[in-house]
């Protein structure tokens, strides 16, 4: 069940973009894995519920400057999301294939040229909804690993410049990679990382082409109780990294806050618990550029609908 987590993220990123030179424009945001990430769900149908939250309390400009908002302000972002994930038993190039849909909502979607574009008060609507066609997984005595392919499709409203947007207005493919390491016999204690890389679109009408990010994240973590209790799971340091590699592009300058190469770091907490089924990750963020700061909760629950047997 706990292996479930690692596909759930890849799906979940894309329910909550809110954007920024580097993670606020982007349709993957980290902070959605930590632990296991490097790990595919077991065989199975899943459903699984997101609940991520984000206090901006303040922005980085393009020198890595911070500034925060008039009067002490702090910008609310949320958004839940729902994600349908199968695991099958049928083989690609060694590897267990699975894929996986995932729809969402929230409150606004931030970018950093228009930075003043959410609010506490406003409705949820639509975002972007994210597709992920294929996903291998392969399983070893000490390491497990995942390779995948995703699209985000810009279903969610969006106006360049616009003061209250749930889009992004651009498509984005993704590629992604990972592994779960384990440093004992015992599996107890493991090391996870993956590597995703978005190639984005133009935005919608406009010249204003968001650059492309590679993303880390991963966590070091241990298991707690007995594996076959339903009180057991794994705790443990999660973390992230989030830099440009081609930059963003404009024919104008939008201002000191957006730069052509932004970059942004996480690190926190995790807890999951009921074998898999319940995780809390917080995550605060510093070392930014062109980036909205402030701390990030995610929780994350996650049920099998049905078990496929061989």
């Amino acid at each position: 069940m706990r292996k479930v987590l690692r596909t759930v993220f890849i799906i979940s990123v894309l329910v909550f973009e809110f954007k920024s030179s580097a993670k606020g424009q982007q349709n993957f945001l980290p902070g959605f894995a930590g632990l296991m990430c490097g790990s595919q769900s077991d065989p199975g149908i899943y459903a699984v519920a997101f609940g991520w939250g984000m206090n901006v309390k303040k922005v980085a400009d393009r020198n890595g400057k911070t500034h925060f908002f008039p009067n002490g302000d702090v910008l609310l972002l949320k958004a839940p999301a729902l994600s349908l994930v199968v695991a099958t038993r049928k083989k690609i190039l060694g590897g267990n294939y699975s894929f996986s849909v995932t729809g969402a909502i929230c409150n606004s979607r931030l970018e950093i040229p228009n930075i003043i574009g959410a609010s506490k008060s406003y409705p949820y609507g639509i975002t972007s909804t994210y597709i992920q066609p294929i996903s291998l997984g392969w399983k070893t005595s000490r390491a497990d690993f995942i390779a995948g392919y995703a699209v985000y499709l810009p279903t969610g409203k969006w106006v360049w410049l616009g003061q209250h947007n749930y889009g992004l207005g651009m498509w984005t493919q993704e590629i992604n990679l990972g592994t779960t390491i384990y440093l004992n016999h015992k599996k107890s204690i493991h090391f996870a990382i993956e590597a995703n890389y978005d190639i984005n679109s133009k935005k919608r009408g406009v010249s204003y082409r968001t650059g492309w990010p590679l993303t880390l994240q991963g966590g070091l973590g241990t298991n707690y109780g007995n594996p076959d209790k339903l009180l057991s799971g794994w705790l443990g340091v999660a973390g992230f990294a989030q830099w440009i590699t081609v930059k963003t592009k404009f024919n104008s300058d939008l201002g000191p806050i957006d730069g052509p190469y932004a970059h942004i770091y996480g690190l926190g907490p995790e807890l999951v618990v009921f074998k898999g089924g319940l995780t809390f990750r917080y995550l605060m963020e510093f070392g930014a550029k062109s980036n909205y700061l402030g701390p990030i909760w995610c929780v994350t629950l996650n049920w099998q609908i049905k078990k496929l047997k061989a």
